[in-house]
């Protein structure tokens, strides 16, 4: 009779177990949140697609940090709410900035097209990098910052408007990296001025750089309002400042 006992307690524990475990095995994780698309931050509206549900508001973050510092380096201090579209392919983003960009190239991955309003390829389209298309949208983000200095500033002068993004960016290339600065032949700011000559998003941190270090960051928001002035915001003409560039290239990169 003991053993019968022993028995169904066996298998009353038994049974619990079992009941415990799968209890356990049930217990399914927290869903992910679901933002609102829009996502509101707090100087920035994001219209966003699948690609970046998961990660809007990371994206959001990174741009809000550099808020800030981008304001103080460019010495204004208050610029209008701005729209982030972001879009899954390139014939998505063409169509939708055509009225601006009536033949947006095949190799752009992002653009401002005014003082409050970025469009962009996803940072998390799987063909791209998510780290690099956040630097992508800082730079972005610099653009509609000088077009709230000044709304005249968009390419004009091309090199220039993209010094200053590319340098607020931190999109630094090493000289000894290009063959042209290293065979010492620069290229030239009406050179850069081209639309189809891309060697500015090479070199445009190097010209923002001598700017900001040779002047200051009040003598850039200069060139930004006089639409790059060089005589009348730096005091020398076009040809002096492209040989006092490129010696401070030699200078402090030793090619």
């Amino acid at each position: 009779m003991k053993n019968h006992y022993s028995l169904l307690i066996l298998i009353i524990l038994s049974t619990s177990f079992i009941s415990c475990k799968n209890e356990i095995t049930e217990i399914q994780p927290d869903p992910e949140p679901v933002l609102p698309n829009p996502y509101i931050s707090s100087h920035f509206t994001f219209y966003y697609t699948s690609y970046d549900s998961l990660f809007i508001k990371a994206t959001a973050d990174s741009v809000e940090s550099n808020y800030t510092r981008v304001l103080a380096d460019l010495l204004t201090d208050t610029i209008v709410r701005i729209s982030v579209h972001f879009y899954k392919t390139h014939e998505e983003l063409s169509n939708a900035v055509r009225n601006v960009v009536p033949n947006l190239p095949s190799w752009a991955i992002g653009l401002s097209t005014g003082k409050d309003a970025i469009h962009m390829i996803s940072p998390k389209h799987p063909e791209q990098i998510y780290e690099y298309m956040i630097i992508v949208l800082i730079h972005e983000f610099t653009h509609c910052v000088t077009l709230n200095i000044n709304p005249t500033f968009g390419n004009n002068p091309r090199w220039l408007w993209e010094s200053i993004a590319l340098f607020e960016g931190g999109q630094f290339i090493h000289p000894n990296q290009l063959s042209y600065l290293v065979q010492q032949n620069p290229p030239t700011l009406s050179q850069l001025n081209s639309v189809n000559n891309t060697q500015i998003y090479e070199v445009g941190y190097l010209l923002a750089e001598f700017i900001v270090e040779n002047w200051s960051r009040q003598h850039l928001r200069n060139m930004i309002l006089s639409n790059g002035n060089i005589a009348e915001s730096l005091g020398i003409t076009t040809n002096e400042f492209q040989t006092a560039w490129f010696q401070f290239i030699k200078n402090k990169y030793h090619i």
